[in-house]
């Protein structure tokens, strides 16, 4: 194909109601995907718009900001007895998350237990060796955070607990 026929090709699909084309011969191969461009503006309108919609938006935004700095204000201190008691347990190693010993037994930990500094709180296995986990400190389990038989990450999130 010469310049001239895909230039007019490209017209006839772009007056056309297709979104995409392919067409392959022995002159070579050419796909048209019209999809993306479907709310096509041009470019000065769509940087005016942008420009009005970001002038909007700090104004809007700068309002709601306003608003919630005295919010946050008001409840700081409570937020932050809160969180600095808030620590996770996080998996030394990649393996498999495991909640208990067997298939067949209660969990080591379940959300709201109270755990004592050493306790084993799971296992991750890792190439056919079960690690146990344990507690660095005296804590409340506040959410299990991976899933059972799910893969783990080294330093990912497993529980979320209250050091006591």
């Amino acid at each position: 194909m010469n310049f001239n026929e895909v230039k007019e090709l490209i017209s006839i699909l772009d007056d056309s109601k297709l979104a995409y084309f392919e067409l392959e011969n022995e002159d070579g191969y050419i796909k048209i995907d019209k999809s993306m461009s479907r709310d096509y503006v041009p470019n000065k309108i769509q940087n005016e718009v942008s420009a009005i919609e970001n002038k909007e938006e700090k104004q809007h935004n700068n309002t709601i900001s306003s608003k919630i700095n005295i919010k946050e204000n008001e409840n700081i201190t409570n937020e932050s007895k809160v969180e600095e008691n808030i620590k996770f347990i996080k998996s030394p190693i990649v393996g498999t998350f495991y909640s208990k010993s067997s298939p067949d037994v209660e969990p080591f930990v379940q959300k709201g237990d109270k755990v004592s500094k050493g306790d084993i709180v799971c296992i991750v296995e890792a190439m056919k060796l079960m690690n146990e986990i344990n507690a660095e400190f005296n804590c409340e389990i506040v959410e299990i955070m991976a899933q059972e038989g799910k893969m783990v990450q080294y330093g990912q999130e497993l529980f979320k607990v209250k050091k006591l």
